[in-house]
């Protein structure tokens, strides 16, 4: 499989992040996704409404887990591995 560019490894994760995201929840317009670069890794915190959180986690968490695992195996096209938080109210 070829790896991505350096340059677009971060933004093509964080795009994938996002879609699978605003796919879910019911108030898109209220979804921010902060990312913290280190090397080697990132780590995205997605923020959503309070109303949403549920939409975004599922039951026993299946739908976060589902996300992590569609981003954690596009993670195989770019050198980065990666996490993903999920905050309301900054709360993780």
């Amino acid at each position: 499989m070829k790896k991505l560019p350096a340059d677009q490894q971060v933004e093509f994760l964080r795009k994938l992040v996002e879609h699978n995201i605003h796919a879910i929840v019911e108030h898109e317009d209220q979804v921010s996704i902060k990312c913290d670069v280190m090397p080697a890794r990132v780590v995205f915190s997605v923020f959503v409404a309070p109303s949403d959180i549920g939409l975004a986690l599922g039951n026993d968490g299946a739908t976060a887990d589902a996300i992590r695992r569609i981003v954690w195996t596009a993670c195989k096209k770019t050198d980065l591995r990666c996490d993903i938080d999920f905050v309301t109210n900054g709360r993780r």
